[in-house]
């Protein structure tokens, strides 16, 4: 197969959502540029882009002894409702509903979805034995600026390790797996507790933003903005040890 060809497959079988194929052609593509001293940037770009946009790792599990992120299906629809029933939720998690309609539907395709097309990853955080415990996100994926939003909340009272290990997990996924250079959160104002933990992780407080965010029945709301960046991240050494220790990661 040539390089046209494969670049030719590989657009095929995107199209059709055999996203699995589409990598493997993607794969051989850079495999042909790999061997030859031409420069065929336009190629290059294009295989870099689609190797990145389609990786297994956007769909693949996250987890660490009792803890793991999966991607959302068509059967979590009552535990987001669960969850967006939940003041404890909702003071941690973005207030703003990214679907509405057929929830069941929105979960599964949302669940198939290409992230760095939807601009959306959302996980379920669940225990060994695949109880649901909570959401996990990363939204306004850019992939331009190589940052993104991040989220994540639980139901009902989970300990605080829990809370700590599925934002290291998230943290090792897009900082190190992904290769973002940025992740950024925003925590309402009148969650003081959510700032101090966040601080204290190891995130940056860009500053408090005003009217920032129209809720339904609330109106304007207040955020604080927190960031890490992959180079602040690893110039704390009391983070890295955590994430060393949490799960088994060198930082």
């Amino acid at each position: 197969m040539t390089l046209a060809g494969d670049l030719e497959m590989a657009q095929a079988a995107e199209a059709v959502v055999d996203f699995v194929k589409a990598f493997a052609c993607l794969q051989r593509a850079q495999t042909h540029l790999q061997a030859t001293a031409e420069p065929f940037a336009r190629e290059r770009s294009i295989v870099q882009k689609g190797l990145w946009r389609l990786s297994p790792l956007w769909w693949a599990d996250l987890h660490h002894g009792g803890l793991g992120l999966r991607r959302c299906r068509r059967g979590d629809a009552d535990f987001f409702r669960q969850c967006f029933a939940d003041d404890a939720f909702r003071a941690q998690f973005n207030r703003q509903q990214p679907w509405r309609g057929d929830l069941g539907n929105a979960l599964e395709n949302s669940g198939r979805s290409i992230p760095a097309q939807s601009t959306l990853l959302m996980w379920v955080v669940q225990s060994r034995g695949g109880t649901p415990l909570g959401l996990a996100s990363l939204s306004s994926i850019d992939p331009h600026n190589h940052k993104t939003e991040f989220s994540v909340g639980f139901t009902g009272t989970v300990p605080l390790t829990y809370g700590i290990k599925a934002t290291m997990l998230v943290l090792h996924f897009a900082l190190f797996l992904m290769c973002f250079n940025k992740v950024y959160a925003y925590i309402y104002e009148d969650n003081p507790q959510a700032l101090h933990n966040a601080l204290r992780l190891g995130f940056e407080h860009e500053g408090l933003l005003k009217d920032h965010f129209r809720l339904p029945d609330v109106g304007f709301v207040n955020v604080n903005l927190v960031a890490l960046t992959r180079t602040q991240l690893q110039d704390k050494a009391p983070l890295r040890a955590l994430a060393k220790r949490l799960i088994s990661q060198d930082w």
